[in-house]
């Protein structure tokens, strides 16, 4: 039987509190808002919602942070020196990035 987040969240973490704390040091505070704040509105935000975001952004710190995953999905679709494009890319959220770096990866690979 599949484990309930709350259940995943306590084998995992010990407490929503600690996992609130992880995600809090690989997600980025809004514009304006102070890392406190951040941590308050997380305490606020679902178990299941909680572990996503533990997952994206492990994943991220994993492959080098937002900016070096930018600049991989630039090569990736063959506009490394395109400004623009890149500062629309730096916009996006961490989950629309890894999506289209996994899929223009997955598309590399196949082509190879």
């Amino acid at each position: 039987m599949k484990k309930t987040p709350l259940q995943q969240v306590r084998e995992s973490f010990g407490s929503k509190a600690d996992l609130v704390e992880q995600v809090a040091g690989l997600v980025e505070p809004a514009e304006g808002e102070s890392a406190d704040e951040l941590r308050a509105r997380l305490r606020r935000v679902s178990n299941a919602k909680l572990l996503h975001l533990h997952a994206v952004g492990t994943k991220v710190k994993e492959l080098g942070g937002k900016d070096a995953l930018v600049k991989k999905i630039a090569e990736l679709k063959g506009q490394p020196k395109d400004l623009p494009y890149l500062d629309a890319l730096a916009k996006k959220s961490l989950g629309s990035l890894l999506d289209l770096y996994g899929s223009l990866s997955r598309k590399a690979a196949k082509s190879a």
